[in-house]
């Protein structure tokens, strides 16, 4: 019995020792990367905005000498409007009520809301902490469009004055063109089971408000924003090599 349990225990230990290592894969890939992140509003947006979130998708493609190029879909939402407090004082009442078709207070919050799409081209440099050739440092650099406006939830849809076309005059609906960088480590397993980017970014965005009248301010809407928003993303990775696994995994 001892005899059989010693050549038991050599060959599995002598099998072991001459499998070879698990290697990192070296073709390109289809990158499938859906994404959540925390960001904070900077520059003109900050009047209007504070903490937000975002929740998105992203479709790209990985070269074999680990540039990335990809298009990016986001939904930002928030709950810290700064200028609610003024937003609709023309249908609220002096104790800063609002009421709905009957005469009673009405209920009602304000969010912030947004979506951007980028196309992003990003370059992983694996000379530093970088656990297999497709993993390490990520630089990143994006153009595209951004939007955003404040939503008026009025529960049960009972005040007139702020919803339809009376709602345009108080969302402040504003868009424009989108710069976005980063910078941030990817990670990418050997096995294609744990793949994924964190980041911190930068995006300026040169906008403008998309309505003609502010019914807050009861003139006229004019002039250009520059709007900043950052924070931190994680991604999460999902590749899809182009070759075979059994091509990639052994020396």
């Amino acid at each position: 019995m001892k005899k059989t349990l010693t050549v038991l225990i050599l060959f599995i230990g002598i099998t072991a020792f001459g499998q070879r290592p698990l290697k990192a894969p070296e073709g390109p890939a289809w990158l499938v990367m859906p994404s959540i992140s925390l960001q904070y509003a900077g520059g003109d947006m900050a009047e209007r905005f504070g903490q937000s979130y975002t929740a998105g998708m992203g479709i790209g493609y990985k070269t074999s000498d680990n540039w990335n190029f990809s298009l990016q879909g986001q939904f930002m939402f928030g709950s810290n409007v700064k200028n609610g407090a003024h937003l609709l004082d023309p249908v609220l009442s002096e104790s800063g009520f609002l009421f709905n078709q009957t005469g009673e207070y009405a209920t009602f919050t304000l969010d912030q809301r947004g979506a951007y799409g980028t196309f992003d081209v990003s370059k992983t440099i694996p000379d530093f902490f970088a656990a297999n050739r497709n993993s390490g440092f990520n630089i990143l650099l994006g153009a595209g469009y951004l939007a955003h406006w404040v939503k008026i939830n009025n529960v049960g849809d009972d005040s007139p004055q702020v919803l339809d076309e009376y709602m345009k005059g108080y969302d402040e609906l504003s868009g424009g063109f989108l710069l976005k960088q980063s910078i941030g480590y990817q990670y990418m397993s050997v096995n294609r089971r744990v793949n994924f980017r964190l980041s911190f970014e930068v995006m300026e965005a040169f906008t403008t408000n998309y309505r003609a009248f502010n019914y807050s301010t009861g003139k006229p809407v004019s002039g250009n924003f520059t709007d900043l928003v950052y924070g931190f993303r994680l991604e999460w990775i999902l590749p899809i090599y182009s070759q075979p696994t059994s091509n990639y995994f052994y020396d």
